[in-house]
């Protein structure tokens, strides 16, 4: 009787049954264990790490408490890039893969990645019990029992198989190293990693070159195929994968550096993937040239987007997650600064388990620097950012006016945002679940859920389900200006049936101020609904022209405001309430209702834009606002609403003549500068 290997697909060359050479076949493919052997080895000396001395004592607890964990099958995902998070331990018995805990498919989807298994195999060193380990071989070898051939399935999808294989090959590192894995056992974990490989090929569609899915498993080819194949470099699925990588990046990163999926936890995703595929392909003396630039060119683009927090911005299917550990990856893999302020102390464990102590000695040898530019220019993702400094306690604000992207985008054009010394104050929803079931998968991607704006609850941008729309609004190109220390963002979207144009103005200005201009032209008599989304931190108090927020910024606007409570979403599967401040306006055919936030010591007043130097400008063409800082100090903004045709062309603001569609005038006693943001 032939074993089960053999039933598994590898065989011995030139013998029926049984394993005891070291040559089998896999997938029509010859694969030497004992060659395997030594690249594992090799792999495992560079790895090598002291776990006493490069894991915190924290790290150390998290690690074999979840070790623990696994060795009664019991199961949560909750490190720091797990997409779809869950912090409710589930225990599986019998252990089965296709298994759905908390009503929710992704949960299946995390389970058969297997990031989970690098706990058992760093629990292991730290411990020295065996038993971590062999837990972490049972878990690989119950998948392959229960996947003797490979077919669509939930615990099959292309891109889980992409991840999983990476962390398997990243577990038998160490298991070949710590338990002297038997030929036989390798041999039927190789074959199936082989097969997966090939099941990635077969199953691949023309979508994947626009998808974050494509990439991450074609990354991951890359990374594995170099393990698994002494050859690997001469294979046509290599070969492909490498081919297919580069054309993906092209078609994914944008020339700003955002991937164009209008996510930034999906941006990291696939950044992450690609700073393995090129360390993998530097240990094995690839060029790696273009990849590294398109991993420079995404750090980047995540680096200036970054909030004073160091957590990614809530921007389209996204978590509040701590970045650090993705610079000092890259840092280390590009060769970089270490992003000062935003740094740890020593890799992360996640990190260093496939780095090693070589790769702390590289990320303890990196500067760290701060950068200069406080503006980040997404011209091609519609994205922009401004920052007061690199300060832990600066002001931030996040304006989007981009396309859609993928399903994995919301429907936030014109969102901005806002952190004042340091802390979020107006925020994105978040996203919470992708489960089709739950209402809240689209409440939270419509636009009621950002800080935006809607007429006569009227939505031109409307999701019917976790991943499609009815219909989506066309925005145009944004308009922004960068004239330290004053700062212009303006972005438009086109609704239809009936025809609208959307405009929303921000004004940027020193001191924690800015003003916000929305503008809409509709036939017609309508309201119009703005939303200001308040982070749960944030304090609120009514006032007769608005709020204060945390007793210390004032927001106003002369709309009919409510307060109410509404779902916010920090991760994936978490859910808490946080208050919306709500603004309502009437008007006929068009409308500008402006917004102001400022420190609350500061006065603010409505001013005239007087045309010729002498008469007040109608409202509807043009209005100002002035911002009184300090007894001897004050701000002017003049926004303008429309084109200017009648009358004469020069206009004054706090006494200083321009001519623009929008201009600051600083004041300090009498001296006055002004400063023009838009012609």
């Amino acid at each position: 009787m032939c074993k089960a290997s053999e039933i598994l697909g590898w065989r011995q060359l030139n013998s029926p049954c049984g394993l005891v050479g070291a040559i089998l076949f896999a997938g029509g493919k010859m694969i030497d264990i004992n060659a395997l052997k030594t690249r594992l080895n090799q792999i495992a000396a560079a790895r090598t790490f002291d776990p006493e001395k490069d894991l915190d004592k924290n790290a150390k607890q998290a690690i074999i408490q979840n070790a623990e964990r696994l060795l009664n099958n019991i199961f949560l995902f909750n490190k720091p890039w797990d997409m779809e998070r869950c912090k409710t331990p589930y225990q599986i018995n019998p252990l089965d893969y296709e298994a759905i805990r908390n009503d929710d498919p992704e949960w299946c989807f995390m389970l058969n990645r297997m990031d989970w298994l690098s706990d058992l195999i760093i629990a292991a060193r730290i411990t020295g019990r065996k038993e971590f380990n062999q837990a972490a071989l049972h878990f690989i070898q119950a998948w392959i029992a229960q996947h003797p051939s490979l077919k669509p399935q939930n615990s099959t999808r292309t891109l889980d198989t992409g991840i999983r294989l990476v962390n398997i090959v990243d577990a038998l590192v160490y298991l070949n190293q710590d338990e002297n894995l038997s030929d036989d056992a390798l041999a039927s974990i190789a074959t199936s990693l082989i097969s997966q490989t090939t099941y990635l090929r077969t199953q691949y569609i023309p979508k994947y070159k626009t998808s974050n899915w494509g990439s991450i498993q074609t990354c991951a080819l890359l990374t594995v195929l170099p393990v698994l194949e002494s050859d690997f470099a001469a294979q046509p699925l290599f070969k492909w994968a490498e081919t297919e990588l580069k054309e993906q990046l092209q078609l994914q990163i944008l020339d700003d550096g955002m991937q164009w999926e209008q996510s930034l936890m999906y941006h990291v995703q696939v950044l992450n993937a690609l700073l393995r595929a090129i360390a993998t392909q530097e240990w094995w003396h690839r060029d790696v040239t273009e990849f590294k630039a398109i991993a420079l060119k995404m750090t980047q683009a995540l680096k200036m987007t970054l909030p004073p927090t160091g957590m990614l911005e809530l921007f389209g299917d996204t978590d509040r997650i701590l970045a650090n550990d993705v610079f000092d990856c890259a840092a280390v893999i590009l060769n970089q600064p270490r992003l000062a302020g935003y740094t740890e102390t020593s890799l992360s464990p996640e990190t260093l388990y496939w780095l090693g102590s070589a790769g702390t000695k590289a990320f303890q040898q990196r500067p760290e620097d701060v950068p200069t530019a406080l503006t980040f220019n997404g011209e091609d993702s519609g994205n922009y950012a401004i920052r007061s400094s690199w300060a832990k306690d600066a002001d931030f604000l996040f304006f989007n006016a981009g396309p859609l992207g993928s399903g994995h985008g919301h429907s936030d054009n014109n969102h901005f945002s806002l952190y004042v010394h340091g802390e979020p104050l107006l925020v994105d929803s978040g996203r919470y679940t992708y489960r089709e079931d739950q209402p809240l998968r689209t409440e939270l991607k419509a636009m009621p859920a950002h800080n935006s704006v809607m007429v006569d609850q009227f939505t031109p941008c409307a999701p019917d389900s976790s991943w499609d729309y009815t219909q989506y609004g066309t925005p145009l190109k944004p308009y922004v200006r960068h004239r330290p220390p004053y700062h212009y963002l303006e972005g438009t979207l086109l609704g239809s049936d009936p025809l609208s144009v959307w405009t929303r103005k921000i004004v940027s200005i020193p001191g924690a101020i800015w003003l916000i201009t929305d503008e809409v032209h509709a036939a017609g008599t309508h309201e119009l609904t703005q939303f200001f989304h308040l982070d749960p931190s944030v304090n609120l108090a009514q006032t007769r022209n608005g709020a204060v927020l945390n007793n210390q910024w004032q927001l106003a606007n002369f709309g009919d405001l409510t307060v109410a409570t509404a779902p916010f979403s920090p991760r994936y599967n978490e859910l808490e309430s946080h208050q919306v401040l709500t603004y309502r306006t009437p008007f006929t055919n068009q409308i500008s209702q402006t917004t102001l936030i400022a420190p609350k010591t500061a006065t603010i007043s409505s001013i005239p834009i007087l045309q010729n130097l002498d008469r007040p400008l109608p409202a509807a063409e043009g209005s100002a606002w002035q911002i009184q800082v300090t007894p001897t100090e004050r701000y002017s903004v003049a926004i303008m609403h429309r084109e200017l045709f009648r009358g004469k062309k020069v206009y004054s603001l706090d006494r200083v003549p321009f001519h623009a569609q929008s201009i600051v005038v600083h004041r300090i006693n009498d001296a006055a500068t002004a400063v023009r943001l838009k012609v």
